[in-house]
């Protein structure tokens, strides 16, 4: 939204323009044209500057701990494939946002491979995020998960009441008190999208849609290696509900390049995302 301050410099500009033109001499002229260049490049940098458009491609990939608890069939078949080959590619995933100064909406979704799949037709997922940024960190407002024919799970935040609903069907789960901000596992990868990686260590408070989760995100600068190119990176590091938490995030403006969950205490998995390809800078509208 252009500023008060804006409309009024521009109506100032044109009721210099429309006065008679025998009384503007060459050196007024040059004046005002470049008053009207310079408004005319704070309109574009306040109205469209931090407006990005993202979209990404992830692969998932699981490794197995070794003596690991495998207590669904779904997750034995992983566990088997994991000890032939290492790490399994068990879906593909694709994300498209809109970022801006002050909110975000992505929607994501992740197709899972033909043999789980198999196991489990409800492995299919789409998800949708969006809500503000708060000390430039996402978070979410409304988030949405459904899997294959499963309820919808939903996440809603009243600001008002500073509550948050959680919700699986038709009808209200429970709500809780919104102690601090939350982001949804969807827009998590992004919770720091066109800031500067953070420097210091961060609380974080996120949601699966069900349940929350908090951590601590401790940064240290790691180069990593993601679609053939070496990118300087910060690695965020944290644990929440017994498992591990580890994001790298492009240095210069936080683009997500790789998000690792251990799933220990329960499953003895490791799951990894990794964005299959960097763009050089944010794409601007």
């Amino acid at each position: 939204m252009v500023s008060s301050l804006v409309f009024t410099r521009i109506y100032y500009l044109f009721s210099i323009l429309s006065v008679d033109k025998s009384k503007i001499n060459f050196y007024n002229f040059i004046f005002t044209m470049r008053s009207l260049i310079a408004v005319a490049f704070f309109i574009i940098l306040h109205t469209h500057a931090l407006a990005a458009v993202v979209t990404a491609q992830w692969v998932y990939k699981i490794s197995v701990i070794k003596g690991a608890p495998t207590p669904d069939m779904a997750t034995k078949a992983i566990a088997t494939a994991g000890s032939v080959f290492g790490a399994v590619t068990v879906a593909q995933g694709a994300d498209a946002a809109s970022v801006e100064a002050k909110g975000f909406a992505l929607r994501s979704n992740i197709k899972v491979a033909t043999l789980l799949s198999m196991l489990d037709s409800n492995l299919n997922m789409v998800r949708q995020s969006s809500g503000l940024f708060v000390n430039n960190i996402a978070s979410t407002q409304r988030y949405s998960d459904k899997r294959g024919s499963t309820p919808e799970l939903l996440m809603a935040v009243n600001p008002r009441l500073r509550q948050l609903t959680f919700s699986n069907g038709p009808g209200t789960a429970r709500s809780e008190a919104m102690k601090t901000e939350v982001v949804d596992l969807a827009m998590l990868p992004y919770a720091f999208i066109g800031r500067p990686a953070p420097k210091a260590a961060t609380p974080l408070v996120f949601t699966d849609g069900k349940m929350l989760f908090t951590t601590l995100l401790s940064p240290r600068h790691e180069n990593v290696k993601v679609a053939g190119q070496l990118v300087p990176a910060v690695r965020l590091t944290g644990t929440a509900a017994g498992g591990s938490l580890d994001l790298w995030v492009r240095a210069t403006d936080s683009y997500p390049l790789v998000m690792r969950i251990g799933l220990d205490a329960k499953y003895g998995l490791v799951l990894e995302q990794e964005v299959q390809a960097v763009p050089a800078t944010l794409v601007m509208r």
